[in-house]
């Protein structure tokens, strides 16, 4: 999977006053362009030809509204995501293409803040057996089991009392040694620990690595950030990689359980603070304008990433991604308002490749 780093998305959250919001409805279209400047003929998998059908809950409704060609809906990994895999020809001659465009309707609503405090916090003992056997196990993709990363989990929250603690401290341990840098595939977690080095994603996989060291279950979400503010190109992967993104972004966060509160978003690049818990309270999740696509636990994220890196820039493919997505100001869903606490500054989000390139997020 591909990954893009927007620099210039540095500084859009600037939301500092907690605001009335209603439900919010977003259009948002992408176009993928395939071009095979080859002299022999080439073919394009399930994969690359895949889009995300994205997720519904009570706070976010999304429908893929229109496509310009026929598609079949398919489950395409072992955590269950739904993609829609367009009927575009397969087979590139020299000097071919293809392209395909789809549009989503998008509802979303912001959600309540929990009131965390250290004050109300469980402690490991609280958490169901059910979830720590299906989200604190190792992955291919979160490495739990690996020595450097267990032995600073439990350096730095080992002696944890609640879970509100060890996330608390393993998030502002994230935020003083990781400096964000983005790279085109998502790296793994013992090397983000030891280069100190990782954007969106890398840094919420070691997060979620170390979590799930002690115990903690947790997993990779992984959806667009809409801001009117986001206008930017980028190309990549030794140029076989064009992404163009106006008004959204693809970004990737941790979803926690921090018992009472259930499951709680823990974004570490679209937020600022020096406190762990402002850190749980400012996440942009809360705020409707980021959706969820979809979600990472089981699969080999990083993996698969690597391959359809590997194998696009070895090929004689060129593909154009081009994201826009604007705001609607009538919604229909009739979804209740919330009031929405403030989200801090500094924004360090990338758009990415979403199936094409094994979904990786910035």
């Amino acid at each position: 999977m591909t990954r893009r780093f927007a620099a210039v998305l540095l500084s859009l959250l600037l939301l500092v006053q907690p605001v009335l919001v209603s439900a919010a409805g977003y259009e948002y279209k992408v176009t993928y362009e395939f071009e095979n400047r080859g002299t022999a003929p080439l073919v394009l998998t399930d994969m690359d030809v895949a889009v995300p059908m994205f997720m519904n809950s009570s706070w976010q409704k999304v429908r893929l509204a229109e496509a310009s060609v026929s598609f079949t809906v398919e489950e395409l990994d072992e955590d269950g995501s739904k993609g829609a895999v367009m009927g575009v020809p397969r087979t590139l001659g020299p000097g071919e293409s293809t392209s395909f465009t789809v549009s989503y309707a998008m509802e979303s609503t912001a959600r309540a803040v929990p009131g965390f405090s250290q004050s109300d916090a469980e402690p490991l003992s609280s958490i169901p057996q059910s979830l720590v056997d299906a989200y604190c196990f190792p992955t291919e993709t979160f490495q739990s089991d690996h020595p450097l990363i267990a032995s600073k989990a439990q350096e730095v929250a080992g002696g944890a009392t609640t879970v509100l603690e060890a996330v608390d401290l393993l998030v502002e341990y994230v935020k003083g040694e990781i400096t964000y840098r983005n790279f085109e595939v998502p790296m793994y977690p013992n090397a983000t620990l030891q280069d100190g080095l990782g954007d969106c994603d890398d840094q919420s996989i070691l997060l979620i690595s170390m979590l799930r060291n002690l115990g903690i279950p947790s997993y990779l979400q992984v959806g667009v950030y809409i801001h009117p503010s986001i206008d930017d190109s980028e190309t990549s992967w030794d140029g076989h990689l064009t992404n163009t993104q106006t008004g959204v972004g693809w970004h990737g966060w941790a979803m926690v359980y921090v018992p009472p509160w259930g499951w709680v978003p823990v974004d570490l690049t679209l937020t600022s603070s020096n406190d762990g818990l402002e850190f749980l309270r400012r996440a942009p999740e809360y705020g409707g304008n980021v959706l969820t696509a979809y979600e990472v636990s089981r699969q080999p994220y990083i993996g698969e990433s690597l391959e359809t890196r590997d194998r696009i820039i070895g090929s004689t493919l060129y593909v154009t991604i081009i994201d826009e997505a604007t705001e609607i100001q009538e919604s229909s869903l009739g979804m209740d308002a919330w009031l929405v606490a403030g989200l801090g500054a500094s924004v360090a989000a990338a758009l990415v490749m979403m199936f094409v390139s094994g979904r990786k997020a910035s």
